[in-house]
């Protein structure tokens, strides 16, 4: 239950280890929305006869077609953010779990809507093709644009209580200067540096873009920092709780790189077999 939080005397501090916790899920966060992204994208394609090859850092393409399976990117983005949202425990849970979904969730509504905002400034974007091929009149692309960026901010905005509510007693976010380090800490800096921790799982790039696009993936998380000054209702703690390094973080982020690196960097075809059912792996 949402309490209203008053000041008090005695704060409490965040641990540097629960810093470190939010680094690495939202490394793991950045990870996870891509990951999802593409395979959607290359299911869709293989629907469609593209001979999709799932790589650690994009799909390719190996077969000629239309490129409308493309948008099967944004679409799932919005879909995993919508899942998540609904899964997003409702208790007190306060669990390293817990903060790896938050920040998958903003990262997939983060990718859904930079898709859209981007819509009218990048002519070969899945949205943009799509819009051309459809014949939709002009000015369209602009609306989805703005609804992509008011899209971004809302979820910015939304996400300051789920952060403040990681809290480790009332105390540490009471007054507005408390609630902005802390947001500052436990989400700005992660926001920034988590997806830059996240660049060793996605080289070499292939000459994709996407590991160019995560110095700046997180840079909405400034708007969640400037709404949790203001945010008075979440749900802190009443009592102190601890708040060390989740050993569980680092194996699952080095688990991450072994699956990129090593699984899917060489490329693996989606289906991995041909029609007669044998293994199609690449070397």
């Amino acid at each position: 239950m949402a309490t209203s939080v008053e000041p008090s005397t005695n704060v409490i501090r965040t641990a540097p280890t629960f810093f470190a916790n939010s680094l690495l899920a939202a490394a793991l966060g950045v990870t996870c929305a891509r990951v999802f992204e593409q395979f959607v994208v290359a299911i869709a394609a293989a629907i469609n006869g593209r001979a999709p090859v799932l790589m650690h850092s994009a799909t390719l393409l190996t077969e000629s077609g239309s490129d409308l399976v493309l948008l099967a990117a944004p679409a799932a983005s919005l879909a995993l953010g919508l899942i998540l949202l609904m899964m997003y425990p409702g208790s007190k849970d306060r669990s390293a779990g817990r903060l790896v979904m938050l920040w998958t969730m903003l990262f997939a509504f983060r990718n859904a809507c930079v898709a859209l905002a981007t819509t009218p400034v990048d002519e070969s974007s899945p949205i943009a093709l799509a819009l051309e091929r459809w014949n939709v009149p002009s000015g369209v692309d602009l609306v989805l644009a703005v609804f992509g960026i008011l899209g971004l901010v809302l979820i910015a905005i939304g996400a300051a209580p789920a952060f403040l509510s990681f809290s480790r007693h009332r105390s540490e976010v009471s007054t507005a200067s408390e609630r902005l380090r802390f947001a500052g800490s436990i989400a700005l800096i992660p926001g920034l540096a988590g997806p830059l921790l996240a660049v060793p799982l996605f080289l070499p790039d292939a000459g994709t873009g996407f590991v160019s696009t995560l110095p700046l993936a997180g840079a909405f998380i400034i708007v969640t920092v400037l709404a949790a000054a203001a945010t008075k209702s979440f749900s802190p703690p009443q009592i102190i709780e601890e708040r060390g390094l989740v050993v569980g973080l680092i194996i699952a982020y080095a688990l991450a790189f072994l699956v990129l690196r090593l699984g899917l960097e060489p490329g693996l075809p989606i289906p991995p077999w041909d029609e007669n059912l044998q293994l199609t792996l690449r070397p």
